[in-house]
């Protein structure tokens, strides 16, 4: 079920849709599961150099928070 969920809020990163990438990267830094998942790592680290400033700043905070999960 975890994987799902994170599978699912990983594919919404990928949408061209600004606002619905930085709900799910918000999401994924909301669920400590994330962690267990290195493609969502993975992903959170990739839009960390999104060209939207909003998406990136949303990602680092998102990792921020699952820092505390280590």
């Amino acid at each position: 079920m975890e994987h799902n969920i994170i599978g699912t809020l990983v594919e919404l990163t990928r949408r061209s849709n600004d606002d619905v990438k930085i709900a799910a990267v918000s999401a994924l830094g909301d669920y400590k599961a994330t962690i267990e998942q290195h493609l969502a790592i993975s992903r959170l680290i990739e839009l960390c150099k999104d060209p939207n400033k909003d998406v990136a700043i949303s990602a680092i905070k998102a990792l921020s928070k699952l820092s505390g999960y280590f």
